[in-house]
């Protein structure tokens, strides 16, 4: 009997000390894991399900056996955990499925390889040995092998395998994907159930026909006939305005004023016409990776964020085919710079510098979000600060739903419909809004007018408005009501644009085009080269097969299934595959971006001084409210005076510090990340003078 407990207790124990112990080692803390477990007690379960049927798996082994794997087991877990948090710590964020593909990403995972404390992984290699001597020299062996073991261990193997294979964590223990931060994502679900929930969204799958005398075969019979002009750059300004959209398209409502009547006058004297795009309501950065890159989400599977899963190594977007041809690359949005991998994703893309919400001081705000007219300030500030033409991708928050249900102060327009009364409060808030964002608008174009530079202007909406939960205001106004006809399909994931210019004479009315296609199209009214996949894309435009609907919808588009089969084929060998397209022509090939900066510019602290027994002034240039000063690596209170002074308070141990110390500026965003930092200045305390700025 007292075997049987003993064993008993084996079962249950020890993959409850497995997870914790390598949750702790992802985590960094042992507190850290005590609060997932009590604030996420579904993953946790699941997690312990899934060790439970490993471990339990190798229980017809002898004892001694048993434990040991166990004890292998732990140690790997372990290994990985580190793996991840050290990976965390210098990219900012962990180990990913496609981490593991070392024909495409080797370079991140062999990264964290090579810092990985020396200590810690000795550590564990010297656990690891102890455990299996105390194992084998301690615990006692059984006297007989139960019979029972064996539908225990097959058990635990069916149980691990129907967790693996064929549960939904979604649906049976309430888990999600979270696609805006993967570090949020294994917070929250924990390193095991993360991964797997990522490597399941995940697909390589090649085109049954991929090989390389394909891709060489697409590039030959791809032919454009547009006009590439080296002397002439203009500033090319893409500004995705969040859930913009045309209310006015419903016909069966009416409005005390037209909500965006500057947007309108653009439509009528510039060019401009839809955009199909790939999400409706929400998915924001899948319009921005078809418009920036070419690729088409309708390739890829269902539901997932291409900058999560696919955006994993450099990519030859509108950034760097831009830069190749003598343009600075400026990326700004105005929430955090992590959301979507936006700040590892904009560096694979080539963009110079990423100036996201962090990087705005003290700026106004309409509601939650920061508003356009502050974007709108910082793309001109953009302008003309070097001798190179611009390329800038502007991305605004202001209109990001949720709406309230609750009529907004201030409101002008009202609206009127066969509405319910959440309903008609819901659009009038919308209308409100997008009311002020075409305001900015009018300021941006006033503004570039004032500037003597050849300069295109290109602003969309990234997909249109969650109105209700379940689409109410549409459905109610008679708009789509999502009974599967193409009419609904187009109408719900249809979009307006519109281009100015202050240099053509000819403008574009009614195009019609997915928004994977407007960057050729940009590129050959700006005149600039495009790429393979670019010139590609414009040859179907020339054809007018421009449209990329999904797939059950593609017969009522003009593009052939031909077309559809070499546009897949090349935006598999780039974005997934073996790159064929950069050995046949190596003028395409990415090149890594070495001078990539979050921010506009670095800060510089040029001078320190102290004013009395416990604050100094540190003066310098390029400062913003949420850089913090560190001593010695220590925190200190700091206070921001100007964007050349701030001020902090010296802590009382280092106040009469006779030997200099050192000090740094830091930005720490919303996850706890340096995101940016100043140079090292070293001074006295006691003194206050300059000894040696690094």
């Amino acid at each position: 009997m007292e075997e049987k407990v003993s064993n008993s207790k084996f079962l249950a124990m020890i993959p409850l000390m497995v997870l914790i112990l390598f949750e702790t080692v992802s985590r960094g803390s042992f507190v850290h894991t005590l609060i997932w477990a009590v604030c996420e007690p579904n993953q946790f379960v699941a997690t312990y399900a899934m060790l439970f049927g490993l471990i339990n798996a190798f229980y017809l082994l002898p004892r001694r056996l048993y434990l040991s794997m166990a004890a292998v087991i732990l140690t790997g877990l372990s290994f990985i955990a580190l793996v991840s948090r050290e990976k965390l710590l210098l990219r900012g964020e962990p180990l990913l499925p496609w981490d593991l593909n070392l024909g495409k990403e080797a370079a991140n995972i062999s990264q964290s390889f090579q810092d990985l404390p020396i200590a810690f992984m000795l550590g564990l290699v010297i656990l690891l040995i102890a455990s299996l001597i105390l194992i084998i020299r301690y615990i006692p062996t059984e006297k007989y092998l139960s019979a029972q073991k064996v539908p225990i261990a097959v058990l635990s193997f069916l149980l691990l395998f129907n967790l693996v294979a064929h549960t939904s964590m979604q649906k049976t223990f309430n888990c999600r994907l979270v696609n805006w931060s993967q570090q949020s994502n294994y917070e929250e679900n924990g390193l095991i159930i993360g991964f797997m929930l990522n490597y399941k969204a995940y697909s390589d799958d090649a085109p049954a026909s991929y090989q390389k005398e394909e891709i060489e075969k697409i590039i030959a019979q791809t032919k454009t006939d547009y006009t590439v002009d080296p002397d002439f750059t203009p500033n090319v300004i893409f500004v995705q305005s969040e859930a913009f959209w045309d209310p006015m398209l419903m016909k069966e409502v009416s409005f005390s004023e037209d909500p965006i009547p500057y947007f309108h006058y653009l439509q009528k004297n510039y060019s401009g016409g839809t955009m199909l795009a790939p999400v409706f309501a929400g998915g924001t950065v899948n319009t921005e990776f078809e418009v920036l890159t070419g690729y088409s989400c309708q390739f890829l599977p269902a539901g997932i964020i291409p900058y999560v899963q696919y955006a994993t190594r450099e990519m030859d977007a509108l950034p760097a085919i831009y830069k190749r041809q003598g343009y600075e690359a400026t990326a700004i949005h105005t929430y955090h710079n992590w959301f979507y991998r936006r700040n590892i994703v904009f560096e694979e893309m080539g963009f110079d510098k990423f100036i996201s919400k962090e990087f705005f001081a003290d700026p106004e705000k309409k509601g939650t979000y920061i508003r356009d007219t502050e974007l709108t300030k910082k793309i001109l500030q953009q302008l003309g600060q070097n001798d190179k033409p611009d390329f800038i991708y502007a991305i605004s928050m202001e209109a990001h739903g949720p709406y309230a249900e609750k009529p907004n102060a201030g409101n002008t327009i009202q609206v009127q419909g066969n509405f319910s009364a959440k309903s008609k409060i819901l659009l009038e808030n919308y209308v409100n809004t997008i009311s002020d964002v075409d305001q900015s608008l009018k300021a941006l174009i006033e503004g570039l007018k004032k500037i003597d530079e050849p300069t295109i202007v290109v602003f969309y909406g990234d997909h249109l408005p969650l109105l209700g939960n379940s689409s109410e205001v549409y459905q109610e106004a008679d708009f789509f009501q999502d009974g599967g006809s193409y009419s609904d399909y187009l109408n719900k994931y249809t979009v307006p644009f519109v281009i100015w210019d202050n240099f053509s004479t000819q403008k574009d009315k009614n195009i019609r085009i997915s928004s994977s296609f407007l960057g050729p199209y940009i590129l050959e009214k700006s005149k600039k080269e495009g790429n393979t996949l670019m010139d590609f894309l414009y040859s179907l435009y020339e054809k007018g097969s421009n449209v990329m609907a999904a797939a059950h919808y593609q017969k009522n588009e003009k593009i052939t299934e031909a077309e559809s089969a070499d546009y897949e084929m090349l935006q598999y060998d780039s974005l997934i595959g073996n790159a064929y397209v950069y050995e046949l022509k190596p003028q395409d090939k990415p090149v890594q971006n070495a001078l990539y900066l979050l921010g506009e510019r670095f800060p510089k602290i040029k001078k320190v001084l102290r004013l009395s027994e416990n604050v100094i002034q540190v003066q310098g240039e390029n400062f913003l409210p949420d850089y913090q000063i560190y001593i010695d690596d220590n925190l200190v209170k700091t206070k921001y005076v100007s964007n050349t002074v701030l001020t902090a308070t010296m802590p009382k141990s280092i106040q009469n510090e006779t030997e200099p110390v050192n000090l740094l500026l830091k930005m720490i965003d919303s996850l706890g990340n340096v995101i940016s930092e100043s140079n090292t200045y070293s001074f006295s305390c006691t003194e206050g003078a300059s000894i040696d700025a690094k």
